[in-house]
């Protein structure tokens, strides 16, 4: 993409170089350059805007009629229905796929789950996309992959990210008031993922990439400070995709609070008939990992040694995977994943070993990057999100069942990895968890 110089200045953000995207405008009325970035990062192409009815209303109409006003011959958009909420199913992406001409462009306007569809939809294609937020709720917006369910499991699916982002303030600016606490919870949850990171780090299963992590975690406590500062919030979510971007996997951005709330959404997690956002379910799970890393926090590498109880064998395993499974809601995958994962024997103590070498230097790195769960919870508070397991609609069964579960579903190595690895997750969970229940 050659821009235009003007793409330089206001209302344009820099964009690091060599990433997926390439041009990123966020400043009150940027939508009023979206046909210029169509035709500078698009030549040629006609642009078919996906939307659903809520998005379409909320900025969908104005593109539309600004694209045709502007000579760019849109196509007809796709509009999903705005009600019930849309679930990010993998066939909608195929739909989608089928939908677009070889000459479109496509312009996701939405949040989430419609930018997630039409970028996989886009790739199934063949086609570079670009992405014009209507709410600052996700940090997905310029990530790599698209959160998806395929075949009854929650995975990631990989495809570009959008070549171009167009972010109007004043559309984020009218999405309901929850959406950005959803978004603030989403960037909050990057501060135990990146702990998170440093435990796959200690256990030498994934070194941290200084850049990547430099990132985020370099700007993290600055861009939580405020709950309602929404520019820097939608410029710590873009930086959290870019990060994304560079790593080629959403681990520098995820950790075990994503995962329980994969583990809720295959549930069909629901509070009085609705379904739960994306931001208030890693809001609550990381509640819950930061715990978890508390108990990690408070003993060391001798108390753990002598605390840890023998690992399992392979078929009491297929019977505890089988029992957290028994819902049938997972698909096919997490049984694969948890197998595949399980350690015994020699290779089991020898990670064992790794990690209790590594004990006391991985607490004191955890340390310097965690912020207290007490804290944790009242800057959730203070945002307006949930901070209970009953606020988004989870009993206290299904709340441990989840925290239990998560450990299946990614080959990631999280602080439930770690804990369940020493035979010490139970132990933990009984410990911590009944801070969150009370």
């Amino acid at each position: 993409m050659n821009p235009d110089p003007q793409f330089s200045r206001p209302p344009f953000i820099p964009v690091p170089s060599g990433l997926e995207t390439e041009c990123f405008a966020l400043a009150p009325g940027a939508l009023e350059v979206l046909p210029a970035i169509l035709r500078a990062a698009f030549p040629g192409r006609r642009p078919l805007i996906v939307a659903d009815d809520n998005t379409f209303r909320a900025a969908g109409s104005r593109a539309q009629e600004m694209l045709n006003a502007a000579g760019m011959n849109p196509y007809a958009p796709h509009c999903f229905p705005g009600t019930p909420r849309l679930h990010p199913e993998f066939s909608y992406c195929e739909v989608l796929a089928a939908k677009f001409p070889s000459d479109a462009v496509p312009v996701a306007i939405g949040s989430g789950v419609i930018n997630d569809l039409t970028k996989c939809g886009a790739n199934l294609r063949h086609l570079r996309y670009c992405c014009v937020p209507t709410a600052c709720s996700v940090d997905g917006y310029t990530a790599s992959g698209a959160a998806l369910v395929v075949n009854g499991s929650k995975k990631t699916v990989k495809c570009p990210a959008p070549l171009a982002l167009c972010a109007d303030t004043e559309i984020l600016r009218t999405a309901p008031p929850d959406m950005l606490a959803s978004g603030f919870a989403d960037l909050l949850t990057k501060i135990p993922a990146g702990a998170d990171w440093i435990i796959a780090d200690a256990a030498g299963v994934e070194p941290i990439r200084a850049d990547v992590w430099d990132l985020i975690q370099g700007r993290i406590f600055d861009w939580t400070a405020d709950a309602g500062d929404m520019m820097r919030i939608f410029d710590g979510l873009a930086a959290t995709g870019y990060a994304m971007q560079m790593y080629g996997d959403s681990r520098p951005a995820s950790g075990a609070e994503h995962l329980f709330s994969h583990v809720w959404e295959m549930e069909g997690l629901t509070r009085n008939g609705e379904d739960v956002s994306h931001g208030f379910k890693v809001g609550v799970g990381l509640l819950a990992s930061t715990l978890l890393m508390e108990f990690v926090l408070e003993h060391g590498a001798a108390e753990i040694r002598a605390m840890m109880r023998p690992g399992l064998s392979v078929p009491e395993r297929e019977r505890e995977i089988d029992g957290l499974l028994r819902r049938g809601c997972y698909g096919a995958e997490p049984r694969i994943t948890a197998l595949k994962k399980f350690l015994t024997g020699p290779e089991l103590a020898r990670r064992r070993e790794t990690l209790l070498t590594n004990w006391d230097a991985m607490r004191e790195r955890m340390r310097a990057r965690l912020i207290p769960c007490r804290k944790m919870r009242e800057k959730l508070r203070r945002a307006g999100c949930p901070t209970t397991p009953e606020a988004i609609g989870l009993d206290a069964e299904q709340f441990r069942h989840g925290i239990r579960t998560a450990q299946l579903i990614r080959n990631r190595y999280t602080v439930l990895d770690l804990l369940y690895e020493l035979g010490l997750l139970e132990t933990a969970m009984a410990e911590k968890l009944p801070a969150m229940l009370a």
